[in-house]
């Protein structure tokens, strides 16, 4: 497993940032299932599915700020970036693209707010991301099971409880395996920066898309079953098994 120095925190409080309204352009299945493949091949495209599904509704243009929200996402790459600039102009902390890579991770992938929203560039350093919290997690809690789970949470806040707390490992787990909706056709509109509502101001209030129906804990699968000789685990997703019950698989990094 190729994995680079490790941050302390992976992504700068994440989780306190406005999660991004579920409109604006998405990616369909077919395009995200080719930039899986090609931009974040050690980590399963299910698991991308399921992460990007959380963090952006797989809107590339998606912007969550820390301490407010917009008032509507952004719905080009123009629009995204003149918003980008105006909020880190202002000092805002605010997170980018599918899978919501902190402002003040970029450099570190030595990417930059003009690159920040490229698909592929994006997910790469997500499931980058991801793959070092997982090699982070495995040492301390030793149970490949709790120790994707404590993955998940490093990635919304860069440590191991505050996920678990908030819900999002749970909201992640359950949107495993869902298939995205199909890519509407992106309206013209003003190349403008979008207002930000500060927390608790008044204004209208998207959808968010970390905002989850409540579903069913699956079961857990025994860490033994995720042993394998040539692959280490980096995450889990939702099953069936046969008996109708709910389950989760394995997903494993190539070594």
């Amino acid at each position: 497993m190729r994995v680079t120095a490790l941050l302390v925190c992976a992504i700068v409080f994440a989780g306190a940032a406005a999660p991004p309204a579920m409109a604006g352009p998405r990616i369909d299945a077919q395009s995200f299932a080719k930039l899986a493949a090609t931009c974040a091949p050690h980590v399963d495209r299910l698991t991308l599915e399921a992460l990007v599904r959380t963090e952006s509704a797989y809107n590339p243009y998606a912007i969550g700020v820390v301490g407010g929200r917009l008032v509507r996402q952004p719905a080009t790459l123009e629009e995204a970036l003149a918003t980008a600039r105006a909020l880190e102009r202002q000092g805002y902390n605010f997170s980018v693209g599918l899978g919501q890579v902190n402002r003040y991770n970029l450099a570190r992938f030595g990417e930059t707010l003009d690159t920040a929203f490229d698909a592929c560039r994006n997910l790469r350093a997500g499931g980058t991301i991801l793959a070092e919290c997982f090699a982070r997690s495995l040492p301390r809690y030793g149970d490949p099971q709790q120790a994707l789970r404590a993955a998940l949470s490093c990635y919304y806040s860069g440590n191991f409880e505050t996920g678990f707390r908030h819900g999002y490992v749970q909201k992640v787990v359950a949107n495993a395996g869902q298939v995205p909706a199909l890519a509407p056709e992106a309206g013209a509109g003003r190349v403008e920066p979008i207002p930000v509502v500060p927390a608790g101001g008044n204004g209208p209030a998207p959808r968010p898309a970390r905002a989850a129906r409540a579903a069913a804990q699956p079961n857990v699968l025994s860490g033994s079953v995720c042993t394998g000789q040539n692959a280490r685990q980096v995450m889990v997703v939702a099953c069936n098994r046969a008996d109708g019950s709910a389950c989760l698989r394995c997903v494993a990094l190539p070594r």
